[in-house]
């Protein structure tokens, strides 16, 4: 959960500073190429080198103010550098490949500005709490990057240089408006063992929009869900060296909790095991975790439902690396 101030794992934890600012920058890195309709992987894909592979570097940069030790607000900066590769085919039956393609998208995404509070005293409830956060995502990122692609012609074996939306997957705005809503619970079971949960979802009231010259018509403006449960066991109460293993579901819902759902999506999700380390030293925290994907599945859209077809290949990450640094002032 971003923008908590401190540390908090049980015996050993770091409490959060009275009250003063904490910066953090975090980085994940993701290379997606395997495609699955259902939870049934296009492995042919992959033998005609057909697949559809997303290169993407995300950067947040978060500032979180404590008021005191229970309640805080972050707002958090994130860019985004994107590369899709994909392939361009005749219009013939064998649907011949003619050549492969990149389009790409680099610059600030959607802000996020949240409210944190815990429930119980940090400072008297070491060995258990619940923290849970508010918060609104702004559509601050480019919902209409644009790049060129390259299409067929008919009658002819070389395609055509064409500048289109790029695919939703790399734009870098989400499209609109959204409602964060955020929970992250601890308890000690053992000294130096504990249970963790980690939930986040976004609520997006808009449905869709319609980016500029799109291949895939309007854009749906999408939730977004994540949740993680685990055990942190602290190594070294003077580092708060700790190890992590975690359970991680990512996805994109079919139907979105307020508004509507239609337009171009690819909801889905994907189960993961993440391990983790952290360790803290004085105003200093690190954190490395890498998410590794157990079970991906590429879930049937309210588009395809109508149209009574199966889900579109959409590309997944074997696993993601996300690291962060924190300096707390």
């Amino acid at each position: 959960m971003s923008g908590h101030a401190g540390i908090h794992t049980g015996d050993g934890a770091v409490l959060p500073p009275t009250s003063g600012f904490q910066a953090t920058i975090a980085y994940r890195w993701l290379h997606s190429d395997r495609m699955f309709s259902h939870d049934v992987e296009q492995t042919q894909r992959e033998v005609e080198s057909s697949q559809e592979i997303n290169d993407s570097n995300f950067i947040d940069l978060g500032i979180t103010y404590a008021f005191n030790p229970r309640f805080s607000a972050t707002l958090t900066i994130p860019f985004a550098v994107n590369d899709r590769s994909q392939v361009v085919r005749a219009f013939d039956v064998q649907r011949t490949i003619l050549g492969r393609f990149h389009t790409g998208a680099a610059g600030l995404a959607d802000l996020r500005l949240e409210g944190n509070a815990w429930l119980l005293n940090p400072a008297t409830h070491m060995k258990g709490n619940v923290l849970l956060g508010v918060g609104f995502s702004a559509p601050t990122g480019d919902r209409d990057a644009q790049d060129t692609f390259l299409v067929p012609a008919f009658g002819s074996s070389t395609p055509v240089a064409q500048r289109h939306a790029v695919d939703q997957s790399i734009q870098l705005g989400n499209g609109g408006w959204g409602v964060v809503l955020d929970l992250y619970a601890y308890r000690e079971i053992v000294p130096r063992l504990s249970a963790f949960l980690n939930g986040s979802y976004t609520i997006t009231p808009e449905e869709r929009y319609s980016p500029t010259a799109s291949l895939f018509g309007d854009y749906s403006i999408a939730d977004s869900y994540q949740g993680r449960g685990g055990f942190e066991y602290l190594l070294w109460p003077r580092y708060s060296l700790s190890f992590s293993l975690a359970g991680r579901i990512d996805g994109v819902p079919v139907n979105d909790l307020v508004g509507g759902s239609d337009g171009f999506r690819r909801p889905g999700y994907s189960v993961s095991i993440e391990p983790g380390v952290s360790l803290a030293y004085k105003e200093w925290s690190f954190s490395v975790n890498t998410p590794v994907a157990l079970y991906r599945t590429r879930e049937q859209s309210i588009s395809e439902k109508a149209a009574g077809i199966d889900p579109i290949a959409a590309g997944f990450a074997d696993f993601i690396v996300t690291c962060s640094v924190m300096k707390r002032f």
